[in-house]
């Protein structure tokens, strides 16, 4: 099934999710929102970046595409200083730093050649780093029920326009799936938002490095993938990032309400 019929239904799942939600008045919302124009933008980065992503998966292996990828958080820790004027902190930068090495380690990439899956792939990377951006600043005045239905809503309008005449007869396994991607897609899109309001962007790209983790979690248990030792080693130096972001954010957090 193509790609962007998958994203179209999903899409249109979670739409229906914001609208049981929110009700029609998000609608409404988003016509009057001040931020109409970021977060067309944001929705228009985030879809180039899933179909750059998945139009290089084509051509590259699972551990090139994952160490490219992941370049995004590096990427949005310096925007996020250039444009939403956050400060670089010394755990901030280790903790990307840290994060994006163990990513390489268990990637293990080998034999890296440049041309246009590759740089498909960074493109994909810094078109998610924008987004992350963007959503960081759109939360600090619109909703998050809103942001994920605008963000969808362009998705369905876009991907409609490719997938409709060209439509395939989908099973209802197939249909399964795609409902169920969208539940959980719209979930973590939810979350995701909701992280954003209260963690600064440079934090919240680092913390990604974690779906390392969980891929090779799924990895094993649906298609009984079994990681190598690199994998551990790489995990621990994600995890180890992760747990030291939270603990200096935590404790910048009890310094700002304990002062007088």
């Amino acid at each position: 099934m193509p790609a962007a019929q998958i994203l179209f239904v999903r899409g249109i799942v979670v739409i229906i999710m914001c609208l049981f939600i929110g009700r029609i008045g998000i609608v409404l919302e988003l016509w009057r929102s001040k931020n109409r124009t970021l977060i067309l933008g944001r929705g228009l980065m985030t879809l180039a970046a899933w179909v750059m992503y998945y139009t290089a998966g084509r051509e590259l292996q699972l551990a090139e595409m994952t160490t490219l990828y992941y370049v995004a958080p590096v990427i949005t820790t310096v925007l996020a200083v250039m444009f939403l004027k956050e400060t670089l902190t010394l755990a901030r930068v280790g903790g990307t730093a840290i994060g994006f090495f163990g990513v390489v380690i268990a990637a293990n990439p080998t034999g890296f050649s440049i041309g246009w899956p590759v740089l498909m792939v960074l493109g994909a990377a810094l078109f998610w780093a924008v987004a992350m951006i963007l959503m960081r600043t759109i939360s600090k005045s619109d909703r998050t029920v809103v942001q994920v239905f605008a963000q969808n809503l362009i998705h369905v309008v876009l991907m409609g326009a490719v997938a409709l005449p060209f439509w395939q007869t989908m099973t209802i396994e197939q249909v399964a799936i795609c409902v169920g991607a969208g539940l959980i897609g719209g979930t973590a899109q939810f979350v995701l938002v909701e992280a954003a309001r209260a963690v600064p962007a440079s934090v919240l790209g680092t913390v990604e490095y974690a779906a390392l983790i969980w891929s090779f979690v799924f990895g094993y248990l649906f298609f009984g993938e079994m990681p190598v030792l690199t994998v551990y080693i790489g995990a621990f130096f994600v995890v180890a990032a992760g747990l030291m972001l939270a603990l200096s954010e935590r404790r910048k957090s009890r310094v700002v309400i304990d002062a007088p």
